[in-house]
């Protein structure tokens, strides 16, 4: 049976309710929608879209990232981008940059820790790329002593030396998913059918379009049902950002969860931190995906950059210095607090939350060698 879940919404959820409206309308006017558009729509609509209206972090909302479990990973991400920018001969002309900075907590994290260790770094622009207006309003007022500048897309980052960051942004680009179907691979569509979404078969990808979802061989056949994703935005930006980075130089950390390689059917909905149905009341809950790192190296490659990685969340953090600073840090606090922090570390690093299910990646200029955090484990 196609999943499926109806398009009446509670009467008092006018967010749904207009979501709804505009899904039905769109596939009623121009037939079934793809995987991505349905995101695109729930996620990103100017007035009704999830991001565009609403503060979805924290306890209250519906997930937690690692930036808002512990200041711990904020300030061992700036020390590395501080190393990097160190190694990089300290260019005078260098940006700060964060791709989905959340709250803000992140920055404001890094740049504590710069403040303390490298001060040059509070002192280059910051450039953080947000569509949302509510938490452009958060970011404004969780990092302080700084004047960002809030950016739609990368497109019109500068083109100078930039050092950044993307945690759990490439998750949530818009995915477009394929269907195998007797041995070929069919667009996987919505649709409405006796009014309620449901996923429907569409046309066969074609040459261009197999050879854009790295799929090697086409004519491999696979059982009928298996899903493959492609994530068009991802590679877009991952090129855009390896390209200024290629020619000005820099260096930017990707972390998200995902793997080196296709995961197959990961798209998945979350509400209250628990996972719901992908149309349970569209717009009220969070859509991710699992990251292709293998597909943002080859777009950073293909870029003229290098992509170093991935490696695991918790390798990376521990090879980085967490649980040495997460001693120290644990030295000014008391029993509570040090159980408390050294929880928050098990979450980032453990196998069985974080550490293993979270990748991370760098974007360097081209070159060789293999910088500290990187060497030893493969995602």
């Amino acid at each position: 049976m196609p999943e499926k879940t109806s398009l009446t919404a509670p009467p008092d959820n006018a967010a749904a309710s207009a979501i709804q409206s505009l899904l039905g309308a769109t596939i009623a006017a121009n037939g079934p929608i793809s995987v991505s558009q349905f995101m695109e729509i729930v996620l990103s609509h100017p007035q009704h879209g999830y991001y565009r209206r609403k503060d979805p972090l924290g306890m209250a909302g519906d997930f937690t990232t690692a930036a808002e479990i512990s200041g711990l990973f904020g300030e061992i991400c700036g020390l590395y981008l501080a190393h990097m920018f160190d190694h990089a001969g300290q260019p005078a002309d260098a940006a700060i940059v964060e791709l989905g900075p959340g709250r803000g907590t992140l920055m404001a994290d890094m740049r504590h820790a710069w403040s303390q260790a490298m001060p040059v770094l509070t002192g280059l622009p910051v450039h953080l790329v947000e569509t949302s207006p509510a938490l452009r309003q958060r970011q404004k007022q969780t990092i302080t002593n700084s004047s960002p500048i809030w950016h739609d897309g990368v497109s019109s980052l500068p083109k100078t030396a930039l050092f950044g960051i993307a945690n759990e942004f490439f998750d949530a680009l818009p995915v477009q998913q394929a269907v195998a179907r007797s041995g070929r691979w069919h667009h996987r569509l919505i649709d409405i059918r006796s009014g309620e979404l449901v996923f429907v078969d569409g046309p066969p990808l074609t040459g261009d379009e197999q050879q854009a979802w790295r799929i090697v061989d086409p004519h491999n056949v696979v059982p009928d049902g298996h899903i493959t994703e492609h994530c068009p935005a991802a590679t877009s930006i991952a090129a855009q950002i390896a390209t200024r980075i290629a020619q000005h130089g820099g260096a930017f950390l990707v972390i998200d969860y995902g793997q080196n390689g296709n995961q197959g059917d990961s798209l998945q909905a979350v509400a209250a931190h628990r996972p719901v149905d992908l149309f349970y009341q569209p717009g009220t809950a969070d859509l991710s995906h699992w990251v292709d790192f293998a597909a943002l190296k080859q777009a950073t490659e293909g870029a003229g950059g290098r992509f170093i990685g991935p490696v695991t969340q918790g390798h990376f953090l521990m090879s980085v210095g967490l649980r040495e600073r997460a001693e120290n840090a644990a030295l000014q606090c008391d029993a509570e607090g040090r159980r408390a922090m050294f929880a928050a570390v098990e979450r980032l690093v453990g196998g069985h939350h974080m550490g293993a299910a979270f990748k991370v990646g760098l974007i360097l200029p081209a070159g060789r060698g293999t910088p500290i955090g990187f060497t030893g484990d493969k995602a």
